[in-house]
């Protein structure tokens, strides 16, 4: 036989298998689609639309729509471009990162030589410690301070609390793709990551790691320095006293102190503030203060709070869902997750269709009503309202189990009279006429109620459910189309004769 291919089945068939997108990028994917959908409208997504609804069920319908959402997405953003583009973006981001991870311990290891000088003046304490630690101090204080004031779900302003050193390092990767595909990536990334907190996550532990790199240039700069030149230590003032410095450098050196790192005590801390401290036992106590500081107030919470971010931003990436309200979202459901679907059949259709077959007349007395619904459109609702009260609902049948338990309870318990709704403006098929068969096989006896939404005209398809139905050996009045009539007989109410 001859294959015909669609020309996105053709394409798909001459490229080579493309590398999978982890499951934050098919989420990051799934709203480029629907961003660009929302403003210029529905894609053309016959194939997509088709391969993303043969993706199996699954038991929670949201996730079930969610899959099948980005199972789509994925086709039609492989066809767009955004697909490969996001890809290049990723490997771009990885490049970038690396290349700024080996930068940043150079750039520490720079600062510490501008800080210490070359030995041949000496070195104030003060401002050395604020050179190593006061701009890392405020970047942590202004992202601490974000985490706070930021929402949990902050759109794509949320970019704005991930780290100055995070930040950058995203707007470089994205800057530097200009391709039409990679444009409309940014704002669909923005959307994503403001979502639990995930960019405050994600691009602080980006941030926190390249701190924790230029810290641990910068302290090893200082240790080099320190070990190959000699420094000499002096603090200096106009106008506070000596006892304030006292216990700064007992404050600050509480935590290194604690470290194992040797911290001045107070007689040397005066004695620095006349001249520079010039005695071996000073400037080691002056040095490790100062290299104990950096690591204790410097590279160590950065080091954590790096690790901790990666920690939160994997769990924050687990629980990652697409909010299916939006409209882009919403308006695919009826598309990909029908209400009902076809359950069809693989064997071929035969000369006739089985008659319905009813139980003997003893049970005829006894035995309940019953009433269930086949394939009833969404905007039909069920039950219906002021059902008699000894009435048993099936509940929709829709499904293959949903069937099966209904065909077990009648089996087990016949009932005496069984309504089953219909949408008239369903062409009947083999399977639901089968199934009403089945149905009225377990049923002393068994009407089927078309029911059209109120106000309706005359469904055109009548006429193909009573010729139905007539094959299956029901009688010209099993087809009830009118709702008080259907209400009276499952009540057991005889119509008056005129």
């Amino acid at each position: 036989g001859v294959v015909i291919l669609s020309p996105l089945s053709r394409q798909r068939a001459a490229l080579p298998p493309s590398p999978s997108l982890t499951p934050f990028e098919a989420r990051w994917l799934a709203e480029v689609v629907r961003r660009h959908e929302e403003r210029h409208g529905a894609l053309e997504d016959a194939d997509a639309l088709a391969a993303a609804r043969a993706e199996p069920r699954a038991t929670d319908s949201a996730a079930d729509l969610e899959a099948r959402i980005l199972r789509r997405a994925d086709l039609l953003g492989a066809r767009a471009g955004w697909r490969g583009a996001l890809l290049a973006w990723r490997r771009r981001a990885r490049l970038v990162l690396l290349a700024t991870l080996g930068l940043a311990p150079v750039l520490g290891f720079g600062i510490a030589a501008g800080v210490l000088g070359d030995g041949s003046r000496p070195v104030n304490v003060v401002w050395a410690l604020g050179g190593l630690l006061g701009v890392h101090l405020f970047s942590l204080l202004l992202w601490l301070l974000g985490l706070l004031v930021q929402p949990a779900t902050d759109g794509g302003g949320a970019l704005r609390h991930g780290g100055v050193l995070g930040r950058a390092w995203l707007r470089l990767v994205t800057a530097l793709d200009r391709a039409p595909a990679a444009a409309e990536l940014g704002l669909a990334l923005g959307g994503v990551l403001g979502r639990g907190r995930l960019a405050a996550w994600g691009v602080g532990a980006v941030g926190h790691a390249l701190w924790a790199l230029a810290l641990a240039g910068a302290a090893l700069g200082v240790l080099l320095l320190l070990a190959t030149r000699r420094y000499g230590f002096v603090w200096e003032t106009t106008i506070l006293p000596a006892q304030a410095f006292v216990g700064l450098a007992a404050a600050l050196g509480a935590l290194p102190a604690a470290l194992g790192f040797p911290v001045p005590d107070a007689a040397t801390v005066i004695a620095s503030g006349d001249a520079p401290m010039l005695a071996e036992a000073g400037r080691r106590a002056w040095a490790g203060w100062l290299l104990g500081a950096l690591l204790a107030y410097g590279l160590l919470p950065r080091l954590a709070l790096a690790l901790l971010c990666a920690m939160l931003w994997r769990r924050a990436a687990r629980t990652l869902r697409l909010d299916l309200a939006r409209p882009g979202y919403a308006r695919l459901r009826p598309r990909l997750l029908p209400y009902s679907e076809r359950i069809g059949v693989s064997d071929p259709a035969p000369a006739t269709l089985a008659h319905a077959m009813h139980h003997p007349a003893h049970l005829t007395t006894g035995g309940a009503v019953a009433l269930a619904a086949l394939e009833l459109g969404d905007d039909l609702c069920w039950p219906p309202s002021a059902t008699p009260a000894p009435a048993f609902d099936a509940g929709r049948l829709d499904s293959r189990e949903q069937r099966r338990a209904a065909l077990a309870r009648f089996a087990a318990d016949p009932p005496r009279r069984l309504l089953v709704a219909i949408d008239p403006r369903r062409t009947p098929d083999r399977g639901s006429l089968g199934l009403i068969g089945e149905l009225a096989g377990h049923a002393v006896d068994t009407r089927v109620w078309a029911l059209a939404p109120a106000g309706a005209a005359a469904p055109a398809r009548l006429g193909l459910w009573r010729e139905g139905l007539a094959r299956l050996g029901f009688a010209a009045d099993a087809l009830i189309a009118d709702e008080a009539a259907a209400r009276a007989w499952l009540a057991g109410v005889q119509p008056e004769q005129g």
